[in-house]
């Protein structure tokens, strides 16, 4: 007998992590995509990570709970975004990219747009945490920081 695995509803799933919530947004953002902080003339703001395979903590958007918003309520530019620094082993409900083919195990990087990819000779940030073959648009998976 298998068993049915329902989304989450949730991006933060458990383990570690430190919560941020004083940074706002330079564009529109969804929970589950990956950020990075950056320079916006001297005020620190955050963005989707925007480098492919590229380095940076395991920053992830999450739900807008104060305002009751959900994993896919989005938050407008220039509105301040929960996020949470995932530390080793702590789990998240993330995005892939389109294009992709993930199992098990897989290890993951920044696809350079928020959503993750398999790795390619990048920095390895997550791990998948289930199969996600054949994916055709952006999909959520569950992942596990490294």
């Amino acid at each position: 007998m298998s068993i049915t695995r329902h989304d989450p509803n949730t991006v933060f799933l458990g383990g570690e992590a430190t919560r941020v919530n004083d940074l706002a947004t330079s564009e529109t953002l969804t929970p589950g995509h990956l950020l990075e902080r950056f320079n916006n003339g001297g005020i620190t703001r955050v963005h989707k990570h925007d480098t492919a395979g590229g380095p940076g903590p395991a920053l992830v958007c999450l739900e807008h709970s104060m305002v009751n918003d959900g994993v896919d309520d989005t938050y407008a530019a220039n509105d301040l975004v929960e996020a949470a620094v995932l530390h080793a082993g702590a789990t998240a409900w993330m995005f892939i990219a389109s294009g992709q083919n993930i199992a098990f195990g897989d290890k993951l990087e920044s696809a350079g747009d928020g959503t993750l990819r398999i790795t390619n000779a990048g920095t390895t940030l997550f791990t998948a945490l289930e199969n996600k073959p054949n994916v055709a648009v952006q999909t959520r998976i569950r992942v596990e920081a490294v």
